[in-house]
């Protein structure tokens, strides 16, 4: 499996990224460079063919939001929400941008298109905020962490399928991204997440039964590939 460039790179979208770190709460621009939110989720389609999970769109706005805080917080916050303008048809459902519509990402995501009218609430689907954070067992149900991140790489078709998931104690984000970035950042700071990290590991997707309705990943036997320093799983 690939590993995320380490350089800035001038269209992430062309390599692997890993979606919490690398897309939630980036900035989203419009081609005339207004601003127009951050990325609250990620919204997640199975392949018609292959039954992969690709990006398909990029939610945005409170219902994404509050949504991705989880457990029945979350559930009572989005129902909160809808409540507060019930005459605003599918006003639970987030606002989504297609990845057509985006152009290219770097330190934010920046569209190809304008801002006015491009925000839709047509369908709703899997999200990377409903995966991010699920407890991760093993083949006999032993505890091996959440899931903290979850790694996207392009097809055949340059669509950005779910690859790998990174499994590991702690929430989502909370080690910043240094167990995959070497050797950037405060010595201090890098030296500890670098001891923490060492309880983290990635597997296949191949090798996960996502449960959506159970919110949790169970393991199907290949084992857990430890993560290496810099992030390159050998």
């Amino acid at each position: 499996m690939t590993s995320p460039d380490d350089t800035e790179l001038e269209n992430r979208l062309t390599g692997a990224i890993d979606g919490v770190l690398h897309l939630l709460d980036r900035q989203l621009i419009d081609c005339d460079g207004r601003f127009l939110g951050k990325v609250d989720d990620v919204e997640l389609t199975p392949d018609e063919t292959s039954g992969a999970l690709v990006i398909t769109a990029l939610l945005t706005g409170p219902a994404a939001f509050l949504d991705r805080l989880g457990g029945r917080l979350g559930r009572v916050l989005v129902e909160r929400w809808g409540e507060l303008r019930v005459s605003e048809p599918d006003r639970t459902r987030p606002w989504r941008i297609d990845v057509d519509d985006v152009d290219r990402l770097d330190s934010a995501v920046h569209l190809r298109v304008r801002r006015d009218g491009v925000l839709r609430r047509d369908r709703e689907a899997y999200r990377l905020g409903r995966l991010t954070g699920v407890e991760v067992t093993g083949p006999g149900g032993e505890r091996l962490g959440r899931v903290i991140d979850a790694r996207f790489e392009p097809d055949s078709a340059g669509r950005l399928r779910l690859a790998s998931l990174i499994v590991g104690p702690g929430r989502p984000g909370w080690l910043l991204g240094y167990e995959r970035r070497g050797e950037r950042g405060p010595w201090l700071v890098r030296t500890v997440v670098l001891a923490l990290q060492r309880h983290c590991a990635i597997v296949g997707v191949e090798s996960a039964d996502i449960d959506w309705d159970g919110h949790r990943v169970r393991l199907t036997g290949t084992p857990v590939q430890p993560v290496g320093h810099p992030f390159d799983p050998a």
